[in-house]
């Protein structure tokens, strides 16, 4: 036999230092995150992937199925596209979901431009990321700070946008050099 369980009274106190607490600690636990980030980007065998593979036949990249034409696409949900582990904001889903294009460019190219990026993005969280990979070779680095990725491999960005917007409700892709604006979403795509 077993008892109801007992209905305890919480103090409204008790809610709110809970609240302070939570988010004290996640602020601390983003800027240990941040400087972790620093140090990794300093290196500069960061990106260097050493991977073996047997000299013989390769597959074809995968074609990757169109998602517009699905009936059940409209009442799909987008995926979630984090802050990443590195910066804390109180109210995360109300920030704009932006690609980034990390495109094939000399590596330390890529680490002084994503060092920017990230800065600016851990002193003030502006948006939510999908950063988008022309190579794997930035992959394990952003996975490790919890950002949404997608290999785009020989795909371009301009034909990968509109099934991100579906995917994580991206409404813009930017290059990760410069910032320039690659893509913009329309009421209309």
């Amino acid at each position: 036999m077993t008892r109801a369980p007992i209905k305890e009274n919480i103090a409204p106190s008790m809610i709110r230092r809970l609240a302070r607490d939570n988010q004290e600690m996640g602020k601390r636990l983003a800027q240990l995150e941040f400087r972790e980030m620093l140090v990794e980007l300093s290196s500069p065998e960061l990106f260097d992937l050493n991977i073996d593979f047997d000299s013989g036949t390769y597959v074809a990249p995968p074609m990757i199925p169109s998602i517009f034409n699905e009936p059940d696409t409209a009442r799909l949900k987008p995926l979630n596209a984090g802050l990443g582990r590195i910066t804390w904001a109180g109210e995360p889903d109300a920030l704009p979901v932006v690609g980034v294009f990390c495109g094939d460019i000399d590596l330390d190219h890529m680490r002084s431009s994503l060092k920017q990026l990230l800065t600016a993005h851990h002193q003030a969280p502006f948006a939510r990321f999908v950063f988008c990979c022309a190579t794997l070779r930035p992959v394990p680095f952003l996975g490790r700070y919890g950002f949404a990725i997608e290999h785009l491999g020989s795909t371009t960005p301009l034909d990968a946008a509109p099934r991100l917007k579906v995917r994580f409700g991206m409404t813009q892709l930017r290059d990760l050099v410069g910032a320039t604006v690659l893509w913009q979403a329309h009421d209309i795509d």
